[in-house]
């Protein structure tokens, strides 16, 4: 079993993730054990959040210490990309 230090397992798909500033990054499309991709509405590109930067997991809202600035963005093709090397 793989270790999980920061407890993303618990962390359903879907769920609204907010950013330092309070704005909302989106909502959590995907989690891996080192990041967090979050997805946006009508967006084309996904967000790459380190789950270190994962502040806590209240009231059905994640609060991370990034604001959109701060993260990486992911395009589709890398995604699918990314989807087939795991």
């Amino acid at each position: 079993m793989t270790e999980d230090p920061h407890g993303v397992r618990d962390i359903p798909l879907g769920t609204p993730v907010l950013g330092f500033n309070g704005a909302e990054l989106g909502h959590v499309r995907e989690v891996h054990p080192h990041y967090i991709l979050v997805g946006q509405d009508g967006e084309h590109e996904d967000l790459e959040v380190p789950v270190h930067a994962i502040l806590s997991f209240a009231d059905g809202q994640l609060h991370v210490s990034v604001n959109r600035s701060a993260v990486t963005e992911v395009d589709d093709v890398e995604t699918v990309h990314r989807m087939d090397e795991e």
